[in-house]
This record gives C-alpha cells, sequence and structure tokens, in this order.
C-alpha cells in the first residue's frame, strides 16, 4: 500500500506538508493542497482514519439523523437524494457518515446521547414537524448542525423555495387559461406546505381571483390514501367548480390522478394538475411539476456543516432558500 512517504515523494512536497494536507491545517495553499490530494488518488493512497483522528483530536465523523416512519429517511425519494448529495459533499471534506437513532445496544437512548458516544463532530438533521421534539435536545444543544426541511431559530437550515415554487406553479396555471384552480395541500402543521399554501392564496389576491375553501383540500398526510382523500373531498365539494389543481406534492398529485380517472374525469383535458417536488414518479406519469434541487439542498447543507465544524467564517443568513423551477409534462392543458 502506498504510503504519506510516497505521496511526498510523487508530488515533490515533504511528508509534513502532506500530512497538513490530508488532516486539513491551515497554512497550506489551495494549489498545494489540490496538487497533493491529485497525487494520492493517482497512486492509490488512503489515508488511515483512525491515526488520523489520533493526530488531529477529530473524530471526522457526521451524524445523519432522520426518520423512515415520518418520511424523512433515505427511503424517500426526495430525502434520500439529498442524502447521497450531502455524503458525497462530506466525504471530498474527509468525513465519513453514521446513523444517528434513539436506540442503542436494544436500549433507549436520546439523540444528543448517542452523538456523544459515537463522537461525532456534526449532525445532518432531516425531521418533519411531528419529529420536532424527539430532536429538541440537538437544537437546544451546542453541537455543531445543519438541518433540511425543518427551521429552527438560530440554526441553519436549507430550505427549497417553497412560496415562490407555489407562485410559479399557480403562474403557469393562470398562463394556460385556467382561473378556478383548486389546491390540495399537505400536513399545514409541517414546514412546506403552509408556504405552497400561502403562495396559492397570494397568486389568487394577487390575480383579483376570489378565494373559495371548498376548493382547498389538506391531506393528512404524503402518502396515496392521503391524496386520494383529498381529491374525493374536491369532487364532492366542488365538482364542476374547479378547471386545475395544484397539488403541494407529487405524491399528492398522483393519488389526485388516479382518483379522478377512476371517477370519470380525464387530466388533463377535465382537470389540469400540476406538483411540487419532481420525483421519479412525476416523470413516469407525466406530471407537470415544481422541480426541487435536492442536489444543491445536500451540498450546500453539507458546506455549511463542515465550515461549522471547521470554524470557518459564513456570511449566510440562518435559513437559506434554494430556487425551484417549473418541469413541464403533459398533466396540464391550455384552455384558452
Amino acid at each position: 500500500m502506498a504510503t504519506i512517504y510516497d505521496v511526498a515523494a510523487a508530488s515533490g512536497f515533504s511528508p509534513a506538508t502532506v500530512s497538513k494536507a490530508f488532516n486539513s491545517y491551515s497554512g497550506i495553499s489551495q494549489k498545494t493542497f489540490d496538487k497533493i490530494m491529485q497525487t494520492a488518488k493517482e497512486i492509490g493512497y488512503i489515508p488511515n482514519g483512525t491515526a488520523r483522528a489520533l493526530t488531529t483530536k477529530k473524530s471526522w465523523l457526521v451524524g445523519m439523523l432522520f426518520s423512515e416512519e415520518l418520511w424523512t429517511g433515505i427511503k424517500h425519494p426526495h430525502f434520500g437524494e439529498i442524502f447521497s448529495s450531502a455524503q458525497i459533499q462530506l466525504s471530498k471534506a474527509g468525513y465519513d457518515v453514521v446513523f444517528i437513532t434513539d436506540s442503542l445496544g436494544g436500549e433507549d437512548i436520546s439523540y444528543i446521547d448517542h452523538c456523544r458516544y459515537r463522537g461525532v463532530e456534526g449532525v445532518f438533521m432531516a425531521a418533519s414537524v411531528q419529529f420536532r421534539q424527539a430532536v429538541r435536545c440537538i437544537v437546544d444543544n451546542d453541537v455543531k448542525m445543519v438541518s433540511v426541511e425543518m427551521s429552527y431559530p438560530q440554526r441553519y437550515s436549507v430550505l427549497s423555495e417553497n412560496y415562490n415554487g407555489a407562485m410559479i406553479a399557480m403562474e403557469y396555471l393562470y398562463s394556460l387559461g385556467h382561473r378556478k384552480i383548486a389546491h390540495i395541500s399537505g400536513p399545514l402543521d409541517s414546514t412546506a406546505a403552509p408556504e405552497r399554501y400561502r403562495g396559492y392564496r397570494d397568486f389568487l389576491a394577487a390575480q383579483g381571483l376570489p378565494f373559495d375553501s371548498t376548493l382547498v383540500a389538506e391531506a393528512m398526510d404524503y402518502t396515496t390514501p392521503a391524496g386520494y382523500d383529498a381529491a374525493a373531498r374536491l369532487i364532492s365539494g366542488a365538482r364542476g367548480k374547479f378547471t386545475a389543481i395544484f397539488a403541494a406534492y407529487d405524491s399528492l398529485a398522483c393519488a389526485a390522478m388516479n382518483y379522478l380517472r377512476e371517477n370519470g374525469l380525464d387530466v388533463p383535458e377535465d382537470v389540469s394538475i400540476i406538483g411540487f417536488d419532481d420525483l421519479i414518479q412525476a416523470e413516469i406519469v407525466g406530471l407537470t411539476t415544481i422541480r426541487q434541487d435536492r442536489e444543491q439542498i445536500g451540498r450546500i447543507a453539507a458546506d455549511i456543516l463542515i465550515a461549522q465544524m471547521q470554524d470557518m467564517p459564513m456570511d449566510l443568513p440562518y435559513d437559506v432558500l434554494v430556487p425551484t423551477s417549473l418541469v413541464v409534462r403533459s398533466s396540464c392543458r391550455s384552455i384558452i
């Protein structure tokens, strides 16, 4: 196996300088750092994690905290892509990832105690509102952290521009001639759903269109049954009163599409539908939607956490918003 001395000889730098690069010490230029890393890659040198931890007095570990049960885990395509992007960025900076749960060795343990047991230097957290109390021990502690999807006072979070994304969705439907637009919201005790609902209402007001509460159905969660139920309530309470639906999540939009078709309504001939997320299922069913840039969310969140762990200065707001964009497919049509 290649050693640090092989890297030094191949790169032309001293072993001491190579060691500083591997251990992220200050005092070496970016050009020198890049040359050493490229040389190490070319000759197949892999730093010894245990030795590096002993040398730097750092664990080089980041805790990933999420809940599969509450749809914020790696099985969910939205969060899975964010975690993957973050892990790549953390790895580039020399950090490994461990999962933080509320159990250890079969025994219950708080998240903060699990973090201390693992010796993590920071926490990358995806927590829904139902998860808020469980992670309070992290948020209220001095552990370095970054959150995606949830915002906490005086803590860094990376979120999509949910409000602006809703405005983009409504503007697109409006441009197609739709004036009677219904809304299927997500749970309004969450972070994103209220912002998307606010965008829906504000757009109506800006265009001088009346708000009709019978054209709004709140889904109790993000599942297919919840989307079916919300679509059923819209149809029973306001059938014929709307020509388009803005659904706050792709999962709800897809469920609504199925429900409408099963009940004799064609999408988009009778009802146009636009979603929010741009998950893989949206592409499969031809759903027009608002894309969240999950790769950028994960990368930015990782960079923020790295900066905290390395005590680097940051000139960022606590809530960093990532732009969204429109993806046009076949679920909407013009009625002009």
